[in-house]
């Protein structure tokens, strides 16, 4: 994993960073075994598998969207802040 081995305290930025870069390397993996899985793995019985693969790099984008806005929102200079949006 990039960035995020590191033991002790840790800038919150960069570890978002870290996560966001690790996220999208993550959902790539997913997307090329998601693909791999439907051309190869045809039959019925493969059917649970490749729903799962489908949930799983879903649910991997949806992280990494908000992953990414997190980055942005902590390394935005912008003279215009986001309406609308809470820090949570």
């Amino acid at each position: 994993m990039v960035g995020v081995s590191e033991v002790g305290l840790q800038d919150s930025k960069a570890v978002t960073k870290a996560i966001a870069c690790n996220l999208s390397a993550l959902v790539k993996e997913l997307a090329a075994l998601k693909a791999y899985a439907t051309h190869w793995l045809t039959d019925p019985e493969y059917a649970a598998l490749c729903h799962r693969l489908d949930s799983a790099h879903a649910v991997a984008e949806a992280a990494l969207v908000e992953a990414r806005r997190r980055v942005r929102l902590n390394t935005s200079s912008s003279p215009y802040p986001l309406v609308g949006v809470r820090e949570s």
